[in-house]
């Protein structure tokens, strides 16, 4: 719930406003997110689908760009060009199993580069790496 939380504060941070929440998922009016969002929540657009491909088949037309460790794409300046599609979607699989092997198909698997001290990084972290990455290249 404080990831979610903490993602959505972010979000507001960069200016994005849409968010889609694909169960099973953290609860979004949980106190834990609200507080975590330090009242973000209610300054974004949230939307709950049943599935990925319900959630597809209400934006065919965005890029997918799932945040993956083995993902294909290291999310770097260089890859500016290959990551610069509007509209986008940000896929970000849950902190303990990451996305499922099913999404590096759906889109450009993006991996964040980090040394190999740690397994990963915290999905909140991840999601504000992601988040301010992608609404810079939309500013240049």
């Amino acid at each position: 719930m404080g990831n979610l939380g903490t993602i959505i504060r972010t979000m507001a941070g960069f200016g994005v406003r849409s968010l889609a929440i694909i169960t099973p998922a953290a609860d979004l009016f949980d106190p834990k997110t609200i507080r975590a969002s330090m009242g973000a929540v209610f300054r974004i657009n949230a939307s709950l689908f049943n599935s990925f491909e319900a959630y597809r088949e209400m934006f065919p037309d965005h890029a997918c760009f799932p945040f993956m460790t083995d993902g294909e794409t290291m999310l770097e300046p260089e890859a500016s060009e290959r990551l610069s599609a509007y509209p986008y979607t940000l896929i970000f699989g849950n902190e303990a199993a990451g996305l499922d092997t099913r999404f590096k198909d759906c889109g450009i698997a993006v991996k964040i580069p980090q040394t190999g001290l740690v397994d990963s990084l915290n999905l909140s972290v991840c999601a504000g790496i992601g988040l301010y990455c992608f609404t810079s290249l939309q500013r240049q």
